[in-house]
């Protein structure tokens, strides 16, 4: 019970632990005395009953107010307790009475709930009132004659009763010396036990949080390969909500691919993981046996991370390292090509001078100037791939670069079915370089013009957001089939009859080369629209370019 777990115990426990004791004690003794036909004593035994059953319930109506001040509670019960043992014994014979021990359990109770000095008290006050009992019992029984003092009356009373009052006495302080000592001895106990479980929770607080502030993810295997424990950054790594979800579950059961003995004998591993939501994650492993404080396993803990982002850093790595290589090549191709080119260009023009006019030679001489042309913008398209984007400082008006490009851009068209409708406003600054801008919204241009044989109409529009902009081109034209979207961006790939496959590599080199990203959202028959998102400067300050 919980007074007997601690010295404080709540009072609810021991005004139930008294009426336990006295209905098992008093009530037994009161059907004991009326079975033997001693029907007063039981009849008294049966009112103290009543009356602790009583002052239990209003020591239980008034929990609240005793609660408050629990020590004044103890010491009123103590005294109440004595009071009743002390009629309890009185009445069922004093010196003679079976109910003598009550003493002592009062004796223990109150070093229980209270300090080793109140027991040493409750000894000395029981003493006292069991002394004058039993002299009231002597003088009752053994009365005085004219001039006889009471220890006459005790001298009559007998050699053998003062032996036994004496050793109830001496009883008495050796149960208070004795329960004093082992009470404290409880207490200091608990007190220690309570600073070793502080001391724990600390410590199991301070694991707890090192655990779960780690970025990394932990999870912890018994010897079968079960989980056992999982930290937040794991779960949220692997995309699970909650630790319930996996724990019990074998490793192998949601990680398809990795099993424990080739984890635990290479040490560290990587893998490609799907997470319940789709998503493909790069995880990076490492293992180690977990031990006991004998050095005994008791199973594996596994550190993971997410390397997807450094699986994509090195990719584009080694993709710069290989654009940058081809770079070299292009530029020292390019630097051949173009002397001969020049040297056509400039033999055609000499050579248109001195021909014959006539259409069928104008046609050749405008033929060749063409192609020339044409390879002079292929070599500077290939330059702008494979060359690095210059990064700069200088702020250019978006939504001015914009405009003038499809200013000019809708001279260049030659159709009458082609509409183009500018909402993007001026005013949105961007770190750019404003040549390449134009470049990158001219190719998105002209594909939407390729895409819409028929005609249609093309939309360019802007959303400003805190610190980038977003800057939408539709078309209504054939749209992309779905299989080819994830392939529109690479060099050299295309689906026009007629074309180089550079001009969409070449907008995302430009927007990215700027900090950017580039998406497409389209399907066949659906037009495209082509997304584009810019880091965005909103104090621009007096030198922009416009």
């Amino acid at each position: 019970m919980k007074v007997l777990q601690s010295p404080d115990g709540g009072l609810k426990s021991s005004v139930v632990l008294r009426v336990v004791i006295t209905t098992v004690l008093l009530g037994s003794g009161a059907v004991i005395y009326y079975g033997r036909g001693a029907r007063k004593e039981a009849f008294y035994l049966a009112v103290i009953v009543a009356l602790i059953y009583f002052l239990s319930l209003v020591s239980l109506l008034l929990q609240s107010l005793f609660q408050r001040h629990p020590r004044i509670f103890k010491i009123s019960q103590l005294v109440f307790d004595l009071a009743l043992a002390s009629t309890v014994i009185f009445v069922t014979g004093g010196k003679s009475s079976p109910f003598i021990f009550l003493y002592v359990l009062i004796i223990i109770y109150s070093s229980i709930v209270l300090t080793k000095v109140a027991s040493y008290v409750t000894a000395l006050v029981s003493g006292l009132v069991y002394v004058l009992i039993v002299f009231y019992q002597i003088r009752i029984e053994v009365p005085l004659e004219p001039g006889q003092s009471i220890w006459s009356s005790v001298s009559l009373w007998g050699e053998i009763g003062l032996v036994s009052t004496y050793f109830h006495l001496t009883g008495f302080l050796l149960v208070a010396i004795l329960s004093g000592y082992l009470s404290e001895r409880f207490r200091a106990a608990g007190r220690e036990l309570g600073e070793s479980e502080r001391s724990l929770r600390i410590l199991q607080n301070l694991h707890e949080n090192i655990i779960q502030s780690l970025t990394s993810g932990v999870i912890t295997l018994n010897l079968d390969g079960r989980i056992i424990s999982a930290n937040k950054a794991g779960l949220d790594i692997l995309g699970i909500n909650g630790e319930d979800k996996i724990l019990g579950k074998d490793l192998s059961q949601f990680m398809t691919g990795l099993h424990l003995d080739d984890l635990v004998s290479k040490k560290r591993e990587q893998m490609l993981y799907t997470s319940p939501d789709g998503r493909m994650v790069t995880l990076g492993f490492s293992s180690s046996e977990l031990r006991d404080t004998e050095e005994k396993a008791q199973g594996y803990i596994i550190i993971f991370q997410d390397l997807t982002e450094v699986k994509e850093l090195e990719d584009r790595l080694r993709t710069s390292e290989k654009m940058a290589l081809l770079g070299q090549l292009a530029a020292g191709l390019a630097h051949e090509l173009r002397n001969p080119l020049s040297a056509i260009s400039g033999a055609v023009e000499i050579l248109s001078s001195d021909v014959k006019p006539t259409e069928e030679n104008l046609r050749l001489v405008r033929m060749a100037s063409q192609e020339v042309e044409r390879l002079n913008l292929l070599v500077e398209d290939f330059l702008i791939l494979t060359m690095p984007i210059q990064k700069l400082t200088t702020l250019v008006d978006l939504g001015r670069i914009i405009a003038d490009t499809v200013e000019s851009f809708a001279k260049t068209i030659r159709r009458g079915n082609i509409e183009i409708v500018n909402q993007v406003e001026k005013g949105i600054y961007v770190q750019a370089d404003s040549y390449r801008l134009k470049q990158a919204v001219w190719n998105l241009l002209l594909n939407s013009v390729d895409a819409m044989p028929i005609g249609g109409l093309i939309i360019i529009k802007s959303k400003t957001g805190e610190n980038s902009v977003v800057i939408e081109i539709s078309d209504e034209g054939k749209g992309i089939d779905e299989n080819f979207i994830s392939r529109i961006f690479e060099p050299f790939f295309t689906t026009k009859e007629v074309g180089t496959g550079l001009g969409l590599a070449i907008v995302q080199k430009v927007i990215e080369g700027y900090n950017g990203n580039i998406n497409v959202v389209s399907s066949r028959g659906n037009g495209a629209t082509f997304v584009i998102t810019l880091p965005r400067f909103k104090e621009v300050p007096a030198d922009v370019i416009h």
